[in-house]
């Protein structure tokens, strides 16, 4: 009977099954920039994911004696990653080029970035937009115990 019980309270009020996890805030920031990543790409815009991409393992500090050509290096290496990630799309969304529409996949993605970028106060915005058909998912920062 308990588990009927703790089944009920689990499902929201479409009858879906509801999931809490509980994460840290490096995890969150890891699981937002991985959404981000996966509904972008999936859109056709590749340039954030380059750019971070070519900076791996490249000290671009200012500091750095080898700055100007390590920063050359890395112009040049996001440019060699776009003209790939590019020619990608152009196959992957042929005829056009780019992808019409967003999938059910991508805007599922997307509100939950959107919720986690609010309720991080990473948003520019304060409160998230639902762009899926799934209900908003619902992002609770826990207080620290004193």
């Amino acid at each position: 009977m308990d588990d009927l019980i703790d089944r009920q309270k689990a499902l929201n009020s479409d009858g879906k099954d509801m999931y809490t996890i509980d994460l840290t805030a490096e995890q969150v920031r890891v699981v937002c920039n991985a959404l981000e990543d996966y509904f972008r790409l999936r859109m056709g815009q590749e340039f954030d994911f380059c750019n971070d991409m070519a900076s791996l393992n490249c000290d671009l500090s200012p500091s750095n004696p080898k700055h100007g050509w390590l920063f050359d290096m890395y112009i040049t290496r996001r440019d060699h990653l776009q003209e790939l990630m590019r020619a990608f799309f152009r196959i992957a969304f042929e005829p056009t080029g780019y992808l019409k529409e967003k999938t059910e996949d991508m805007l599922i993605a997307e509100d939950i970035w959107d919720a986690i970028r609010c309720a991080t106060g990473r948003s520019r915005f304060g409160t998230p937009l639902n762009v899926s058909s799934e209900p908003m998912p619902k992002v609770v920062k826990h207080e620290k115990d004193e």
